[in-house]
């Protein structure tokens, strides 16, 4: 038996949520007899590499490992998972562990379980069990090679006429009869000229159903459904959607062993590119037959609702006028009311709250517009013709909503609650209305400046002037003192020194998360001789302990920094020659390095 070697996991697609890291080992059967095959899988549901496969000495393998790979589509995310497979037999009677496999995930190591095989006594028929069978058929398989017959993509929609702002519904289809594993690099288009409004997906995958087009069964997988709003009129197109789909196939390889014609010949998982078809919606305007003038572009089925918190009120105090709209259709792109209010009134742009849900029926919920009203005098005053007109795509007419009028009794406000009033800072400034042009008269301090003060001939005039050039004459001063700095080439080096040595402690700082000693005992190494190389100017060929130290003591660095500085040296250079053989604390390590580096900086200062 060949001895079984690493096999690198390839995931081309990951999720964007965290899913929970399983390695499961699983078989056909736990109890077979002697010669008899079986299967043996390990699936992982992360991105793995370096596989280890169990000890197989008490079976025979036949074939193996074979890869395959399952993908599934969530809430617009693509998740996949890979299972490897082994088919074997047993040499002989007993029971059996087959151990746990390993794989490296996310730079740990994680095992899957182990499992019991109890092998029993063989007989004449069971090394003759594969002939003759075959592998099982699927009525609805391909009977043509053509693959744009057996599988395509469409973008089927409910309508392709149109008023604009009526809903259309947009699904994402793919139809298929070869035996379908999953979908990768999915583009849906952008829907241009429409708003757009995505159904959420409740189920972990995706659904398929069957369907028969012109006497030929397919399955279907609706990959999206979308409602679309048109927001202007003319053609307006749907890009079409492009799709990878990864498929399951009969090999057409001819079998390599017995094993293979037992399976039916193997199988293959073959990656096709479809692309669907764009669709033409044809968007016309809504009638101008019976359009009102206050038509707020509401498209739908909607019911309307028109409150006010209090109708007696004093001068200068605020009330809300709520106005809520309920319904389906494109309650988004609903428009604010247009309502005459009293002259008097000091009004604002509504505050508005969205509650739209999108399910399997359309887009449907609540749009509410608060307005804030200040009436400013005193008087009795009435909010009337507050209607509201939505256009019906089935009925294809308009329908008016009007509200009740509301009338408003507002009483003097004394002085005290016009000072107190917050809610709007000109409230103090409250006149009677001259003609139809003056409303408030300006009572803050103004700030006058004498008669022929300019700011030409100023002193900050002259100040701005000069500015630039002597900007410019330090500019060229601190240039000039940066290449005398930057002659002495020994003594840049020796100032770089610090910086370089802190770019290899951040590269072993990540080994040391990585747990992977060797690249950081090397990197560590490497810091500690390029930061004396630099530090001291010595050459690469002058750097040993010996010199070292020597150099160090006539710097006046203490003896015990010194023989820490070789230990650690020491250390490092045993580590990248006999990584298994070093034990010992990375993060003292490290540590120590760090602590090392900035002493013999301070003393050599």
């Amino acid at each position: 038996m060949k001895k079984i070697g690493y096999i690198i996991f390839i995931f081309l697609f990951t999720s964007n949520v965290i899913i929970a890291q399983k390695f499961v080992a699983q078989t056909s059967r736990t109890k077979v007899a002697a010669g008899e095959t079986f299967q043996i899988q390990f699936s992982l549901n992360a991105n793995g590499s370096n596989f280890k496969a169990p000890a197989l000495n008490d079976f025979d393998v036949y074939s193996g490992p074979n890869q395959s790979t399952s993908m599934s589509y969530v809430n617009g995310t693509m998740s996949q998972s890979v299972t490897l497979s082994y088919v074997i037999a047993g040499k002989k009677e007993g029971k059996f562990t087959i151990g746990p496999a390993s794989v490296t995930v996310n730079g740990a190591t994680i095992q899957s379980n182990s499992i019991v095989v109890e092998v029993s006594k063989g007989n004449a028929n069971t090394q003759n069990q594969g002939s003759g069978n075959q592998a099982p058929q699927n009525p609805s398989a391909p009977t043509t090679e053509n693959v744009s017959d057996n599988l395509f993509v469409k973008t089927v929609v409910n309508k392709t006429k149109v008023f604009q702002g009526e809903q259309v519904e947009v699904s994402h289809k793919v139809y298929t009869r070869y035996q379908l594993r999953g979908f990768q690099d999915i583009k849906f288009p952008d829907y241009n000229g429409f708003w757009a409004q995505d159904v959420p997906v409740n189920n972990q995958q995706i659904q398929v159903s069957n369907e028969n087009i012109d006497g030929v069964n397919y399955q279907v997988a609706e990959i999206k459904k979308t409602y679309l709003f048109p927001q202007r009129i003319g053609k307006l197109v749907i890009q079409p959607m492009n799709v990878e789909c990864v498929v399951r196939k009969q090999s057409n390889k001819r079998p390599r062993d017995i094993f293979e014609q037992f399976f039916g010949g193997g199988y293959e998982d073959v990656v096709y590119a479809v692309k669907s078809k764009p669709i033409t919606i044809d968007v016309s305007a809504v009638p101008e037959v019976n359009k009102p003038a206050d038509f707020a572009n509401a498209v739908g089925d909607f019911s309307f609702k028109a409150e006010l918190n209090k109708d007696k009120v004093k001068a200068n105090d605020a009330i809300n006028l709520t106005i809520t709209l309920t319904g389906r259709g494109n309650i988004k792109l609903v428009d604010p009311l247009k309502i005459n209010f009293p002259e008097d009134f000091e009004t604002y742009d509504p505050k508005v709250k969205d509650n739209v849900t999108t399910s399997a029926t359309g887009v449907s919920g609540s749009k509410t517009f608060d307005y804030l009203i200040i009436p400013r005098h005193e008087g009795d005053y009435k909010i009337e013709g507050i209607n509201f007109t939505y256009f019906n795509p089935e009925k294809k007419q308009y329908i008016t909503i009007p509200s009740p009028e509301f009338n408003i009794h507002v009483e003097k406000g004394s002085e005290q609650d016009v000072a107190a009033n917050v809610l709007n800072p000109r409230s103090k400034e409250d006149v009677k209305v001259l003609g139809n042009d003056i409303r408030y008269i300006k009572t803050k301090n103004i700030d006058l400046k004498p008669k022929g003060n300019y700011f030409f001939g100023s002193a900050l005039f002259y100040v701005g002037l000069i500015s630039p050039f002597l900007a410019f004459l330090g500019f060229i001063f601190i240039r000039r003192k940066n290449i005398e700095l930057n002659k002495d080439a020994v003594a840049v080096r020796s100032r770089k020194a610090t910086k370089m040595a802190k770019k290899r402690l951040f590269i072993a700082e990540q080994h040391l998360k990585l747990n992977n000693k060797e690249l950081f005992y090397i990197e560590i190494f490497k810091a500690l001789y390029g930061y004396i190389s630099d530090k001291l100017n010595m050459p690469v060929a002058d750097l040993n302990k010996e010199h070292i130290s020597e150099t160090l003591q006539t710097k006046n660095v203490s003896a015990d920094i010194i023989l820490k500085l070789i230990t650690t040296l020491d250390n490092c250079e045993y580590a990248r020659y006999a990584p298994s053989a070093v034990s010992g604390d990375l993060n003292g390590i490290y540590s120590n390095t760090v602590e090392l580096i900035t002493k013999i900086e301070d003393e050599i200062k």
